[in-house]
């Protein structure tokens, strides 16, 4: 089975390729170029000026790999500034239709690591939430509570590193 974001190009193609309009073009037939009179001769005209050169589109952006959602200290409460890498996850969503949003929790290395393991999934849950209220359906995710154990900066243990206190986005 085609996964959807690709399913809609093919059958434009096919219609494309095998629409009954495609077939019945007919095929402009070229005019031969009129035979020069010599002697009607006229002085060669200055070269017409080159074209100007298309303008450039610019490709498209490329969505992001991942999304992080960084959190303060001990919390799992979504900072303000947060909200907008929120509302960003919910449109790529949209725009691409992934099969599953996976959500990840992480924390820095301070504390216990089983509590570092709750806090963790907590993060993961409350994102989850807020996306969910964003209209992306629950059965679309995936939560993963990591802990202290996938850093994104590798730390002594008992280091707080903000970096580390996040919660990432990814899609497949």
């Amino acid at each position: 089975m085609l996964q959807q974001p690709y399913a809609w190009r093919l059958i434009l193609l096919a219609t494309l390729a095998g629409s009954p309009a495609a077939a019945q073009t007919p095929t402009p037939t070229p005019t031969p170029a009129p035979t020069p009179n010599p002697a009607a001769a006229a002085p060669n005209p200055a070269p017409a000026p080159n074209p100007a050169p298309a303008a450039a589109t610019a490709p498209a952006a490329k969505a992001p790999d991942s999304l992080a959602i960084l959190f303060d200290s001990g919390s799992a409460a979504i900072r303000p500034g947060e909200e907008k890498t929120l509302d960003q996850a919910s449109r790529l969503f949209r725009d691409g239709k992934p099969i599953v949003m996976v959500v990840s929790g992480a924390t820095d290395s301070v504390g216990s690591a089983n509590a570092n393991l709750r806090l963790s999934e907590l993060r993961a849950n409350v994102v989850l939430r807020e996306l969910v209220a964003r209209g992306i359906p629950v059965d679309h995710f995936q939560i993963v509570g990591k802990g202290e154990t996938d850093p994104a900066v590798p730390t002594q243990k008992g280091t707080a590193e903000p970096r580390n206190r996040r919660v990432e986005i990814t899609w497949r």
